[in-house]
């Protein structure tokens, strides 16, 4: 691995060097889905995606959180090592999506899936559900120890109406430095950095209520691909971010066998929400597209935008 003053001019280097990418959802617009405008929540299952790989999950009064993330840290902060602190104004101009959450499901430390928790429970009574290293994170980031619960995989939860299988995950590599900030943590201090926010343990989740089942994760690799015994799932959210993911993207859905599939994490998290969407330089949906019609996947493949809720049919 190159050493850390190699690090910073070989990502700007690249990054600058990269082709565009298709700006937002419009030559998509038939893969979108959402709910007609004033339609009301049911007792069904209905999906918001909140940006980058956040979700929120409702049924009936009951909400569930997985990665949320508004505050939209600078590349800038990753790359030069900046101090961070929480958007608190982005993070409350979303605050109707999150208001009632009861539940928050993290699939691991980074600051694009975790760094906006402890704000979030601050304002809620949710509690969090993720590995140890993330609820270590958010309890030094100064969130109740006695609202947060570390699991690992294998094991299920019922929470209210949500049944949550935690499942087994890797995290995809970045060129040209593999997994950033994987851990193991250092110290007990708040983290302050983007590189304090470590990876830790990936985690994914099948997720089960009003007679749904959906499965999700934040990306991975071909080494580490969901159990046949889970199959079939009604929505798969699969995070296609990188190389990595798109590689185990076919496998991944053939052995899901879903009546939706979702690719997820593929918008720019640097980029602002008030912004809209935007694909990330990194993402290559049109490949995931060509694999999902050339190998005749199963499932219909979706897009979400951002705080467009969908009721699952």
């Amino acid at each position: 691995m190159p050493g850390k003053s190699a690090i910073i001019p070989a990502l700007l280097i690249w990054l600058c060097a990269l082709p565009p990418v298709d700006a937002g959802l419009a030559r998509y617009c038939e893969l979108v889905v959402a709910d007609p405008p004033g339609v009301r929540s049911s007792l069904g299952m209905r999906v918001t995606y909140l940006g980058t790989n956040g979700y929120r999950f409702e049924t009936g009064k009951h909400v569930l959180l997985v990665d949320p993330y508004f505050t939209r840290v600078g590349l800038s902060a990753f790359l030069f090592r900046s101090p961070l602190e929480p958007n608190i104004a982005e993070i409350e101009n979303a605050a109707d999506f999150f208001a009632k959450a009861e539940l928050i499901l993290a699939t691991h430390g980074h600051v694009d899936h975790l760094f906006d928790v402890p704000a979030i429970m601050q304002m809620t009574s949710a509690h969090l559900l993720a590995s140890r290293t993330a609820v270590d994170l958010a309890t030094a980031a100064g969130t109740s120890p006695a609202r947060c619960v570390a699991v690992a995989p294998g094991e299920v939860r019922q929470i209210g109406p949500w049944k949550i299988r935690v499942l087994p995950a890797t995290h995809d590599r970045v060129f040209p430095i593999g997994i950033p900030f994987p851990g193991p943590r250092k110290g007990s201090d708040p983290p302050r950095r983007a590189s304090d926010w470590v990876c830790g343990e990936p985690l994914a989740f099948l997720i089960e209520a009003a007679g749904k089942r959906i499965y999700l994760d934040s990306g991975g690799t071909p080494a580490q691909l969901p159990s046949n015994d889970i199959a079939p799932v009604y929505l798969a959210i699969l995070g296609v971010a990188l190389p990595d993911t798109r590689a185990r993207f076919s496998e991944t859905v053939r052995r899901l066998r879903p009546r939706f599939v979702l690719p997820s994490h593929q918008d720019n998290f640097f980029r602002p929400l008030d912004r809209g969407f935007a694909f990330g330089p990194l993402t290559d949906f049109p490949r995931i597209q060509r694999d999902d019609e050339r190998e005749k996947l199963p499932g219909r493949l979706i897009l979400l935008d951002y705080f467009r809720p969908w009721t699952l049919p």
